[in-house]
C-alpha cells in the first residue's frame, strides 16, 4: 500500500477503497492489514481536512455574497 502525497480528493478516496479492499481479503496478513490500517486512518483524516476546507470555502463565498 502506497503512500499518497496528493490532497486531490478524488485520488485520496481511490487509495483508501484500495486499502479498505486490502483488509477485507481473507489472505492479508497480519503485518499488511496493521499497516493498512494505519495508512487508512491517515486518508480518513487528510479526507476530513480536505472536506473541512471545502466547507469552509463555500461559506466563506457565501458570506461574501451577502
Amino acid at each position: 500500500m502506497k503512500a499518497s502525497k496528493t490532497t486531490d480528493y478524488k485520488t485520496l478516496k481511490a487509495e483508501l477503497d484500495d486499502v479498505l479492499d486490502a483488509l477485507q481479503r481473507d489472505d492479508t496478513d497480519v503485518d499488511a492489514a496493521l499497516a493498512g490500517y494505519e495508512r487508512g486512518l491517515e486518508l480518513i483524516s487528510q479526507l476530513e481536512a480536505y472536506l473541512q476546507t471545502a466547507e469552509n470555502k463555500i461559506k466563506q463565498l457565501q458570506a461574501n455574497q451577502a
